[in-house]
């Protein structure tokens, strides 16, 4: 009886992480209003009954689906800050896994998402939970000569953190990609608070990586608004 107990606990966690995979994987291709539960028990070959469960709905699934991602994500984060060398390695190893990701990502993933109340307070506050690491970050990029020390950086990083906000919850009406959304909120933000040594070192990643190369170039075959300036 114990070994039936033992079985069933050990079948449910592996279902309940197979339906969150499964979730994260429709959630990215799709968008959140495009998936129904039903898609998720048929790509999984299970009952409605089974899924719900586990899952009582929708948010609740899709609000776990947030947390694992936002979990992994740290973890890799981690990872980053430990094995670079400096804050702007740092940066662009960050820049550069964002994009992909953004890549697999539903353009309407971020603005639907944004209208579950409770998945939008989670995030806010795990970010609210960040300011001692990217204190400590910012500290760590003055030491080390590539950030300003003239710079109200509190301040910076709400500006930050309200811009991509707005960005990801409004990009249904924003007629740009997201890449070039995120190479324009990244690099306009980081040059300005970087000293001539973090400029410098900025402008040699963005003329030298061929991903940066390509981004430039798409950026330039786009309408750019001129400044008349007669």
């Amino acid at each position: 009886m114990m070994y039936g107990t033992r079985h069933n606990t050990t079948y449910r966690l592996g279902l309940k992480q197979k339906i969150l995979s499964t979730a994260i994987e429709l959630f990215n291709e799709r968008g959140v209003r495009a998936v129904k539960m039903d898609d998720i028990s048929s790509e999984l070959s299970i009952s409605k009954r089974t899924l719900y469960e586990i899952y009582e709905n929708k948010e609740e699934l899709l609000y776990e689906c947030v947390k694992n991602k936002y979990e992994d994500s740290e973890v890799v984060l981690a990872k980053i800050a430990k094995d670079s060398k400096t804050v702007i390695d740092i940066l662009i190893k960050i820049y550069r896994l964002k994009v992909e990701e953004l890549k697999n990502v539903h353009p309407s993933f971020y603005t639907e998402m944004g209208k579950y109340k409770k998945i939008m307070a989670y995030l806010d506050d795990q970010n609210k939970n960040r300011k001692k690491q990217q204190v400590e970050f910012i500290k760590r990029g003055i030491s080390e000569g590539y950030f300003r020390t003239d710079v109200n950086y509190d301040l910076v990083l709400q500006l930050f953190d309200v811009s991509s906000r707005y960005v990801f919850c409004n990009y249904a009406t924003i007629n740009c990609q997201m890449e070039q959304l995120s190479y324009n909120l990244m690099f306009v933000f980081l040059r300005g608070f970087c000293t001539l040594k973090g400029v410098k070192e900025l402008d040699f990643f963005l003329e030298n990586d061929e991903e940066m190369i390509r981004q430039r170039q798409s950026l330039s075959n786009n309408e750019i608004v001129q400044i008349d300036k007669s």
